[in-house]
């Protein structure tokens, strides 16, 4: 959040706002773009600054072009995730999030059709979750993993492990979200779940419980006009999956 600031300087100020940020890092390494989202009513408006290593971003480019293609544009996930659920024209005039659960990063956006509030990455995934419950519950991983859905029909006890494991996610999300409210005025209407964690149900049934929030899985594919040789069926497994990979694609 900036006062509001002319072009000209509005660049300079980013500056010194990315040395906050990122201590240490010279200019001249970074690649630096940002975006005005909205304006505040006291004067103040909200900015998208997204700076990355230059080093980085010329690797994944030389991968690109080393498989014979032309990368066309640079995209990160939390702008993906967005345009995934815009290009599946779930429309609502709503304040939505979207919870991506990753192996190992679970990215949290906050945006409104086309216009993106707020987005963190939380540096623990499905995988952690699962590996603590393995641990304090004498179970292997394979053994967790085929239960499958319906955990609490089969294993109470596990059932019960995994929901007390959720408390860290939960109350990053709700210091999220009280941000979002506070400082920007945005309060969040649904929680949608993509990512491979999403097919863990007891997620979604917690986050809906102790977030008091209508949550539920981001099928990317329901919206979609599909070729006849396809089947919409036969997508239903992998609809929770391909949120940032169609975010990515159409952005």
């Amino acid at each position: 959040t900036l006062p509001n600031l002319e072009l000209n300087e509005l660049s300079r100020c980013l500056e010194f706002e990315l040395e906050r940020y990122i201590p240490g890092k010279k200019k001249e390494s970074m690649m630096i773009d940002y975006k005005i989202l909205y304006s505040l009513v006291n004067n103040q408006m909200v900015v998208f600054l997204i700076a990355l290593e230059r080093q980085i971003i010329e690797e994944r480019i030389s991968l690109v072009i080393d498989a014979g293609l032309l990368p066309n544009s640079i995209n990160i996930d939390s702008l993906a995730l967005m345009n995934a659920y815009n290009a599946a024209q779930l429309y609502s005039k709503e304040v939505m999030a979207i919870l991506d659960i990753g192996h190992a990063v679970t990215k949290l956006v906050v945006f409104q059709g086309d216009t993106l509030y707020f987005s963190r990455d939380i540096n623990n995934g499905v995988y952690d979750l699962i590996r603590l419950v393995c641990e304090r519950t004498n179970v292997d991983f394979n053994t967790l993993n085929e239960l499958g859905t319906n955990l609490a029909e089969k294993s109470k006890d596990l059932y019960m492990e995994i929901k007390k494991n959720l408390n860290g996610l939960v109350d990053e999300l709700r210091l999220s979200f009280e941000y979002c409210a506070r400082h920007l005025q945005k309060k969040i209407g649904q929680l949608y779940l993509s990512g491979g964690g999403s097919k863990i149900k007891i997620i979604e049934e917690a986050l809906a419980t102790n977030l008091n929030l209508k949550t539920s899985g981001l099928n990317i594919t329901q919206g979609f006009k599909l070729a006849p040789s396809v089947k919409r069926e036969d997508l239903k497994e992998y609809g929770l999956l391909l949120a940032v990979a169609v975010g990515l694609a159409t952005g």
